[in-house]
């Protein structure tokens, strides 16, 4: 599914063409503030904005066309229609495939069943992110689409969690899944995290983040599901941006680029039906973390975009283990 996001998402920013990049005016960044002005906080971790109003124009470097305000809605109809046709498109491919991977010849009567064990709740944290990575697809489309950023970021949010809230909709009519309320909150609380970080800017140094690499019983064929799926190959991050966090007088011994990320997982889950989901090992790992904005060069707003969506990937990087037991990983992916 995060797959087919991204893609389903930079099909709509493909309309924006290099030369729009190239006259756009640069919006003027606005994080070089004093401390303690416009409602931040000075301590620990120096001056750190806990609220701002959605005038901050900090966020992005670029805007998505010439004379686009982020602070008023100033609608590109060619541009609106590409992305609802895009979205209908993507949503009725997803429903084709859930409706053949998931819920053929499982249609019942509506009802509840919530999985407080299932995959050791690491699932919720794939809902969490789902939820997040939608919103932040539907903000990026509808601002491409000349929403203003604050419109844009409510209207992700009611796009990421609509479409994950129908998704446990249709769950609820499978006769061997149901509705589950746990899903269903984590599904909106993630796709409300991009909402928490426009009006809180030291969340977006908080960054949600997926890895997959197939799991053993996945690539012997013992797991006879999908990849979505295989939890065990599965990983959900929280990436912190270290350098952003730290006071300005620190910053200079940490690299802008890298970060830390905490990762859960599971293991050992030797049944892949909804009966038999309980898995007996859940995995806590700490890793380096890489920042994408801060790697890849370029300022236009569809490559920002981009930087932006790849941020949501956590990238093989040296990490350990520090539950249930201490592993060390050159690479961890």
């Amino acid at each position: 599914m995060p797959v087919l996001f991204i893609v389903a998402g930079f099909a709509v920013c493909g309309g924006y063409t290099s030369a729009s990049a190239q006259n756009a005016h640069i919006v003027e960044r606005a994080d070089a503030r004093p401390a303690g002005v416009d409602g931040s906080q000075t301590g620990v971790f120096g001056s750190v904005p806990v609220a701002v109003t959605s005038d901050d124009d900090s966020l992005d470097s670029a805007p998505p066309f010439e004379g686009y305000d982020p602070n008023v809605s100033h609608w590109q109809w060619d541009r609106a229609a590409i992305v609802g046709g895009v979205l209908g498109a993507t949503v009725v491919g997803l429903h084709i495939y859930q409706r053949n991977a998931w819920w053929q010849d499982q249609r019942t009567s509506f009802h509840f069943q919530d999985d407080p064990d299932y995959a050791l709740n690491v699932d919720k944290a794939g809902h969490f992110f789902g939820g997040a990575f939608g919103s932040f697809l539907g903000q990026k489309s509808l601002e491409w689409s000349g929403a203003s950023r604050e419109t844009a970021v409510w209207g992700g949010f009611a796009m990421g969690a609509l479409f994950e809230l129908y998704v446990e909709f249709e769950d609820g009519y499978a006769r061997d899944w149901g509705f589950s309320p746990g899903d269903a909150y984590a599904d909106v609380i993630g796709a409300a995290w991009p909402v928490v970080q426009h009006y809180v800017p030291a969340a977006s140094h908080l960054q949600p983040k997926f890895s997959y690499f197939p799991s053993k019983s996945y690539r012997d064929g013992i797991h006879k599901g999908n990849a979505i799926d295989d939890y065990e190959g599965q990983t959900y991050w929280m990436g912190v941006h270290v350098h952003g966090l730290l006071p300005r007088s620190w910053q200079g011994y940490w690299p802008e680029w890298l970060g830390l990320a905490v990762g859960v997982s599971v293991r050992n889950m030797p049944h892949f039906d909804q009966e038999h989901t309980t898995a007996t090992e859940r995995n806590l790992i700490i890793a380096l973390d890489y920042d994408m904005t801060k790697i890849i060069p370029g300022d236009s707003w569809l490559l920002n975009a981009l930087k932006e969506a790849l941020n949501y990937i956590h990238f093989p990087a040296p990490a350990i283990r520090i539950s249930p037991n201490y592993i060390a990983y050159g690479l961890y992916f």
